[in-house]
């Protein structure tokens, strides 16, 4: 049985732009826990409503009351946002590197009340407060 190289080239393809959405929503996401307050209520609601309710730019359009147009861009506006404030803050990618420094530190044969001061200056739960 001859193997359809177009077939498979398509779905290759297809698997391909498959993981990027995913990578992307992944990362639209981290950016969304990072700064949804920063944005505006509408935005944050719309974000909220794509990301966690999985909606679709037509059912958020319905959703808000507003054109699949404008939908799009409201979304679109929002990503770009969040995609600015982590280019100038970084703080997704010094998350990365408290979470690998924490696990290096924890792995290690440090006295335990070193450890515990250490890891409690790194914590990333709860730090809010003291910023």
């Amino acid at each position: 049985m001859p193997i359809d190289v177009e077939w498979c080239l398509l779905s290759s393809m297809q698997a391909l732009q498959d993981e990027i959405l995913l990578k992307q929503r992944v990362r639209f996401g981290e950016f969304f826990d990072l700064y949804s307050s920063l944005l505006t209520e509408k935005q944050r609601i719309a974000c909220e409503l794509v990301l966690l309710g999985d909606l679709s730019i037509a059912e958020l359009a319905v959703e808000l009351g507003m054109t699949r147009q404008g939908a799009y861009d409201l979304i679109k506006r929002s990503r770009d946002y969040l995609e600015e404030i982590e280019r100038n803050l970084k703080l997704r990618d010094i998350r990365g590197k408290l979470e690998s420094l924490s696990s290096i530190i924890a792995e290690s044969e440090l006295p335990r009340a070193f450890l515990d001061r250490v890891s409690g200056l790194l914590s990333l739960e709860g730090r809010s407060e003291d910023v």
